[in-house]
């Protein structure tokens, strides 16, 4: 029997006068201890078998790196276990921890899995896919989970996946009002509150964002004190916003509503939060951000560097048709390519450094995202895990403060989007 395991390693410094490195594993589960002056990481090994022990001692210098305490630890277990490793396991085994943040009283990771593609617009996605997709993604560390009310199934498959994973994963939902404004009252939002806790299969929901569809109606304020009234009775642990202007952010704080974050478009190519203010009020009222649409579904990757902007046949998607028009604000698709040249040559320039060595221009545009001041977390869709370890890998470095002068200075030719967050 072969399983995956994720090897985790915790650096410690040693204080004795002749250092070692210790590294041992042991599964399942599998941990590393790496007893060195080297920082804290994660290790992704795969294919190891089942019950394989192994412990290693290394003499240590101050030039002994964790890769090479971790590369003597695999192929000891390797050795032990008659594995051969492929080229490449090692390179890509090493990646980062994904920090994590707090929101009030929830802690959420840096980046989160986002289920807007099970609502459907993004071809055919499998229940025991998605699962899959998900348990993937928690393994490597991304255990908080992005769903919506009006997101078709998504609650639903979101919350078999919680019960299977009750102490690990952690659904973060949306309270989403389009229609019939007027005619919400106190006992519909307490009824679709509870009904949100059946589809995700938990007591409490752990974040629930609010979205209001007219401003023109009034009552968004009531709703959301509903909601703060659901809070205090232990229904939702922590309330957060959606896509509201400042000018609304600002009458949800003076009513009293309770707000710890607010989940808005933003990347390179969207800055509408930042140019509004928002991003400074945020700050000074401890409401975090949450971005969505960071890398434009692709649109902000080596796929489209030195290309054409993206043809009909390839908007198949509801969010490449979404993220293609938000490019096409930002300005002619020459200044997009501008864009991608400067973040493919930051990328290189960290790669390097030797700070991210396998550093692309997704791994640039997440990390200007996450290095925005007042920004919690980011949302990466979810659809299959072919960019699972790329999207961890944003979180083995920091963009300088040069880099982001030169990515800053290109942002600055857009031509759109205007105004505030709508």
């Amino acid at each position: 029997m072969w399983l995956h395991f994720q090897f985790i390693v915790v650096a410690t410094t040693l204080l004795s006068t002749t250092p070692k490195c210790h590294v041992s594993a042991f599964s399942p589960p599998s941990k590393i201890v790496c007893q060195t002056t080297s920082t804290s990481t994660s290790l992704l090994l795969s294919s190891f078998p089942e019950d394989t022990e192994c412990s290693l001692i290394l003499p240590t210098t101050p030039e002994l790196t964790r890769r090479d305490a971790f590369t003597a630890a695999a192929k000891a277990i390797a050795t032990s276990s008659g594995l051969i490793l492929p080229q490449t396991s090692l390179a890509e085994a090493l990646l980062p921890q994904v920090p994590t943040v707090q929101l009030g009283t929830l802690k959420i990771t840096r980046t989160i899995q986002g289920q807007w593609q099970l609502a459907g617009g993004h071809g055919r996605i499998s229940e025991s896919q998605a699962l899959e997709n998900m348990k993937a993604h928690l393994d490597a560390g991304i255990s908080t989970l992005d769903t919506a009310d009006i997101y078709g199934p998504s609650e639903l498959i979101v919350g078999k996946f919680v019960k299977s994973q009750p102490k690990q994963a952690i659904p973060c939902t949306k309270f989403c009002c389009f229609r019939y404004l007027e005619e919400i009252n106190r006992d519909e939002v307490r009824l679709r509150i509870q009904k949100a806790c059946e589809r995700l299969q938990v007591s409490k929901l752990p974040l629930v964002a609010f979205f209001w569809g007219n401003y023109d109606v009034k009552k968004y304020i009531d709703v959301a004190l509903w909601l703060a009234e659901l809070k205090e009775e232990g229904l939702i642990q922590e309330i957060g916003a959606t896509n509201f202007d400042l000018k609304r952010l600002k009458e949800l704080k003076a009513a009293g509503v309770p707000l710890v974050s607010h989940q808005v478009q933003l990347s390179a190519l969207d800055r509408r939060p930042v140019q509004s203010g928002m991003t400074d009020w945020c700050v000074e009222n401890n409401i975090s951000l949450i971005g969505f649409g960071t890398v434009a579904s692709g649109i902000l990757s080596n796929e489209y560097l030195n290309k054409g902007a993206p043809t009909p046949e390839e908007k198949n998607t509801a969010s490449m048709r979404m993220y293609s028009n938000t490019a096409a604000r930002f300005g002619p698709w020459s200044l997009v390519q501008e864009l991608l040249q400067t973040m493919d040559a930051v990328a290189a320039e960290v790669r390097s450094s030797g700070r991210c060595p396998q550093c692309n221009i997704s791994n640039i545009a997440q990390r200007y995202v996450l290095d925005t001041p007042g920004v919690a977390s980011i949302i990466i869709g979810v659809r299959n895990q072919d960019h699972l370890r790329e999207n961890v890998r944003t979180h083995s470095f920091t963009l300088t403060a040069s880099e982001k002068e030169a990515i800053d200075a290109v942002v600055a030719k857009r031509q759109g989007p205007k105004g505030d967050v709508w």
